[in-house]
């Protein structure tokens, strides 16, 4: 193993965020950074979601993406809000190709803060160009499970499960509706707003209502 570097330093991105969930999540990701990015396993750390979007206000959670060699490193428990999604670097191109819609993300608009050798910052420079659209039929079928999961959810008057599913269900329907219209899907956030710009009025408007209910 080479020595490590950062493209940036991670300060840069985290001093930048404004919307942090809670204290507790900014505080677990500052010192994970220091104390875990250490670890010879660790290829590359990407901070995703609309916590990294500028023109997003509010943010529910933290999303980090973890790139790793060999074995999966283990992380101290994090808060609720912060959510850490592992994948091995040998995997990592397959899953480009075929599609996978959270490294596409991460590409197209996750934030470096780590990598090993300029790892992430060759990666996106390799895929950026030529990364697959996601798909809108997978989105369908999602918004459908989402609404039987929804349907059951109400027969049995579980209100706040309810309610989450029913936002799941509004954001693959974006998803398909924007997809098909050329645009690449955001944050959630910013889909009503993305809607709007194509015209699907009625259900930016049903979206950002079930979004301000949820805050």
């Amino acid at each position: 193993m080479s020595d490590t570097h950062q493209s940036m330093d991670p300060s840069e991105v985290l001093g930048g965020i404004r919307n942090w969930p809670s204290t507790p999540a900014k505080e677990w990701v500052q010192n994970w950074l220091q104390t875990w990015c250490r670890n010879s396993a660790i290829r590359a750390v990407v901070i995703l979601g609309s916590i990294v979007r500028p023109q997003v206000k509010y943010s529910i959670d933290v999303d980090l993406l973890v790139i790793y060699e060999n074995e999966k490193p283990q992380y101290p428990l994090p808060p609720l809000d912060v959510d850490i999604r592992s994948y091995r670097q040998r995997d990592v191109e397959s899953l480009l190709l075929q599609g996978h819609e959270l490294l596409c993300w991460s590409i197209r608009f996750g934030r470096v803060l780590y990598e090993c050798d300029e790892y992430w910052t060759t990666l996106c420079d390799n895929w950026r160009d030529r990364l697959p659209f996601p798909s809108a039929g997978i989105a369908d079928e999602r918004a459908e499970r989402a609404k039987r999961v929804l349907q059951d959810l109400r027969v049995i008057g579980d209100e706040e499960a309810a309610q989450e599913q029913y936002i799941t269900m509004l954001t693959q329907t974006a998803r398909a509706c924007l997809i098909r219209s050329g645009t690449y899907p955001a944050s959630r956030p910013e889909l009503p707003g993305q809607l709007r710009a194509i015209g699907e009025q009625e259900l930016a408007s049903q979206f950002e209502k079930a979004l301000q209910t949820r805050r």
